[in-house]
């Protein structure tokens, strides 16, 4: 199978065969009074496959990287790559895409659970226990099979993002909620959630490590937690409660949603917010 890819302006072609791709060099020949052979035209880029070769998106690697490499995505995710927050660690520009990664049936697509962001918050939106975001439990939107159910990455309208990025954005919603009507001040809020988000890093909720880091997950719990301020509102009412004496009134809290904007989750963290609520930089 051969894959026309087209790279800073000059198209390559790549060969998958038997579950390897490789950049297919065209040959020239060389008349014999010329001193050098042409030089090969190789891509600044980084291809990133299925394991079974299928080419998916390229990254452009930094300065002092190896400017070319094939590698899977399996391969990539554990080198803590990523092209979705280009304030965080690991940041590589996305460069090419696969252009039938939104065509249901095709080898692109099947390699991303696709999702719309109004799914996102349809998850996102429903109230639950803290405890349920662990691992496994019903709120861990990475492994819920109505989230990412275990796929490594997905596709939010038509871009991709790794799974246990996204997962972070119901998090950090629930949360927002728990301390904004708590706090009754949504920066307040926001800046709590992030903090929580940290010393929960690797989500393990009774024995837990931390992660102070500037990569990418402390950022969608930012982008959650963004998104969250823009679309709750907090509602306080009276109760009255009898009481043996008589009665009293009852304040009750609660945080209603209220649909509006998804910027925050459809665009990457500002400097003016990681400057606000990068709690992890500070």
């Amino acid at each position: 199978m051969e894959t026309l890819i087209t790279l800073d302006g000059v198209t390559h072609t790549f060969v998958t065969k038997e579950g390897k791709t490789e950049l297919k060099v065209q040959s020239e020949s060389t008349p014999s009074k010329d001193k050098e052979p042409p030089k090969i035209k190789v891509p600044t880029a980084w291809l990133i496959t299925r394991k079974n070769g299928f080419p998916l998106f390229a990254v452009r690697p930094t300065q002092g990287e190896k400017p070319f490499r094939i590698i899977t995505a399996d391969k990539l995710y554990s080198e803590k790559i990523q092209w979705f927050e280009p304030l965080a660690d690991k940041y590589r520009e996305l460069i090419w895409q696969h252009p039938d990664s939104s065509k249901p049936g095709s080898e692109a697509h099947s390699a991303y659970k696709h999702f719309t962001w109004k799914q996102i918050i349809d998850f996102a939106t429903i109230d639950r226990w803290s405890i349920s975001f662990a691992k496994g439990l019903p709120g861990d939107w990475k492994g819920n099979s109505d989230g990412g159910a275990g796929f490594l990455m997905v596709m939010v309208d038509k871009y991709p993002y790794w799974t246990d990025g996204v997962g972070q954005i119901p998090f950090a919603a629930d949360t927002f909620r728990k301390y904004f009507e708590e706090l009754r001040a949504k920066p307040a809020a926001i800046s709590k959630t992030v903090r929580t988000g940290m010393e929960y890093g690797d989500g393990n909720p009774f024995a837990p490590s931390s992660d102070p880091s500037n990569e990418y997950d402390n950022y969608m719990v930012l982008r959650g937690a963004l998104w969250a301020s823009e679309n709750f509102q907090l509602v306080i009412t009276q109760k009255v409660v009898p009481t043996r004496g008589g009665a009293r009134t009852v304040e009750q809290v609660s945080s209603v949603f209220q649909p509006g904007s998804m910027q925050y989750l459809q665009q990457s963290i500002s400097t003016e917010s990681l400057s606000k609520f990068g709690e992890w930089k500070k």
